[in-house]
């Protein structure tokens, strides 16, 4: 019993490693928010100040359609 014991708590941990590198994957729409937002950060006029979640909302806009 201790054999199978083992041998199952090595799938399910197997499993849960797969199963967490899926879901931790980055998405297209994050890819897209990251490249957006280093854009809007970029062409800021230099030493101004941004506020990160303004930039990550308006790049998210710009991602999802929202922004023409």
């Amino acid at each position: 019993m201790g054999k199978t014991l083992v041998l199952a708590l090595a799938i399910l941990w197997g499993a849960a490693a797969v199963a967490g590198a899926i879901v931790l994957r980055p998405t297209g729409f994050g890819q897209c928010v990251d490249i957006v937002g280093e854009d809007i950060a970029r062409s800021a006029s230099p030493g101004a100040t941004l506020d990160p979640l303004d930039v990550e909302a308006e790049a998210a806009r710009v991602c999802a359609g929202a922004v023409g």
